[in-house]
């Protein structure tokens, strides 16, 4: 799809991201179904895997100098110090782990060194401004990361939407398919983003040229990691709440694996411990995971995969009946959004520990948010952590939660100034990417002019604050846990305080 020449806004830049959307879907849709779905479906199972483990090592290796081996791995194997660079990282890795482990990253290498290569060739580093890269591990490590949630989507889709006869070798695999995930499912994402955009801000337009289009003004809603943000996540838990939290003593895993069924084991306890006060193990769908797990361990291979036939899956299905344990739309949004962590594919159902894992955590915290104390006590803590990154860049925190029966959230100083910081933590799933985005909007819009009143309040009783601590200037602030889109500089969102610490 060619991109449009000059100066775009309002009713043009919507017609043209939905279309760009349809095309891209189509696009994608049409590539896959060219392809036979069983051999494309196990090669792309052990593609996921080679990414997981590439992802996940440098937190299982506890020597620096070894990590540091791993993450500056160049990525170049017809340069010969590459190559033994990357035959040291091998030699160790299979002394750590496994010779399979060693085996599937250098496959992994092998493979981005050819895209590095391509991507050098065609210039397609300038398109994102050099922010990506995949010269060396670490930067390919960051790439494949932001990319995940797509590798995964496909996996779902493969054996609902391929069809043909086609085949490609797995080490092949990223040549032949990256440039169309990058092409077509990260459009989608950003298409959608940008009408979004927008939608919410009245005076947005973007300028393109034969490469790219550029806006003015951006929106991002991922956090570290490429993770969408959390009302209440389990490391918060953890972290500010700990003197609540007996941890029972967790199963843990082998060392000289990447991967285990354990994982799944401690997971459930950290939840269960972390979130006792809120009954979460008396909850169906706790119950129903530990009835799940129970059932599926039969079935694993490697503490990495799991493999069930298709009426031994029924089986189990019926047992949880509250758990969606498989999602059978082949529609792209739905597949994208979905936490779902079995594929079906020639009559058996398959799963990794990295997905089961994901859909426990997901689904615990989903089934949470409807929960009145956690709602609450989830914003008692986004304040707590406002505060300590607050008083971490500088800002003394007076602790100040009410005067004259006007409550507070963090009320700061720096510089003979205070900064008043109302912590706002609305649910807002900006993240559940669909078609209907005038929905999303206006919910955006309903928000901005919630805190916009908010800002309001707190400047009508900013005397009562200026007479407590004598001080006379005085600035108001919301801070929004998922982000707005807004040109609002008084309301800023989490996942972009730390630049709007750095400007302070």
């Amino acid at each position: 799809m060619k991109l449009p020449q000059g100066k775009m806004k309002t009713e043009e830049l919507n017609a043209f991201f939905e279309e760009s959307i349809e095309y891209h879907i189509k696009s994608f849709y049409d590539k896959i179904s060219e392809y036979e779905p069983i051999s494309l479906f196990n090669d792309w199972r052990l593609l996921l895997q080679c990414i997981d483990e590439l992802i996940n090592i440098p937190f299982e290796i506890k020597n620096d100098e070894n990590l540091n081996l791993f993450l500056n791995s160049k990525i170049d194997l017809k340069d010969q110090t590459s190559f033994l660079t990357i035959k040291n990282t091998m030699d160790f890795l299979k002394e750590r782990f496994d010779e399979n482990v060693a085996r599937r990253y250098y496959q992994i290498m092998l493979m981005t060194s050819s895209i590095n290569l391509a991507f050098i060739e065609n210039q397609y580093y300038d398109i994102y401004d050099n922010t990506i890269n995949l010269n060396d591990a670490k930067n390919s490590i960051n790439f494949f990361q932001s990319r995940r949630i797509y590798f995964v989507t496909t996996l779902f889709l493969i054996p609902k939407i391929a069809k043909g006869n086609k085949k490609s070798e797995f080490i092949h695999l990223l040549n032949d398919f990256l440039q169309i995930l990058d092409s077509c499912l990260v459009n989608i994402t950003t298409s959608y983003q940008k009408l979004l955009v927008n939608n919410s801000i009245s005076d947005f337009e973007m300028v393109f040229d034969d490469k790219k289009g550029i806006g003015n003004f951006n929106f991002n809603q991922l956090e570290s990691f490429y993770l969408n943000p959390q009302r209440l996540s389990l490391m918060d838990q953890l972290e500010f709440r700990k003197e609540d939290i007996e941890i029972e003593t967790l199963v843990g895993k082998n060392a000289k694996k990447i991967f285990s069924f354990n994982e799944i084991a401690d997971t459930m306890i950290l939840l269960s411990s972390a979130f006792k006060k809120y009954n979460v193990e008396f909850t169906n769908k706790y119950k129903e995971l530990n009835i799940l797990f129970q059932e599926i361990a039969y079935y694993l291979n490697n503490d990495y995969d799991i493999i069930i036939e298709e009426s031994e899956f029924e089986k189990i299905q019926n047992k949880v009946k509250t758990l969606n344990l498989y999602n059978d739309s082949a529609e792209y949004f739905t597949n994208l959004n979905s936490i779902s962590p079995f594929q079906k594919s020639d009559k058996k159902f398959y799963s990794t520990v990295v997905l089961l894992n994901r859909y426990a955590y997901n689904l615990i915290l989903n089934d949470l948010m409807s929960n009145r104390k956690f709602q609450v006590n989830s914003g008692f803590i986004f304040e707590n952590r406002i505060s300590e990154i607050l008083e971490s860049n500088g800002f003394i925190d007076t602790k100040i939660t009410r005067i004259n029966r006007k409550e507070f959230d963090v009320v700061t100083i720096k510089k003979d100034k205070i900064y008043n910081f109302q912590c706002k933590n609305n649910f807002y799933n900006i993240s559940d990417i669909n078609r209907n985005y005038k929905v999303i909007t206006g919910l955006n819009r309903r928000l901005c002019k919630y805190y916009e009143r908010a800002i309001i309040k707190e400047i009508k009783r900013e005397n009562l604050l200026i007479e407590k601590l004598g001080i006379s200037k005085i600035e108001h602030f919301v801070i929004s846990r998922f982000p707005v889109i807004t040109r609002n500089e008084k309301i800023i969102n989490f996942n972009n305080l730390d630049e709007w610490l750095m400007a302070n």
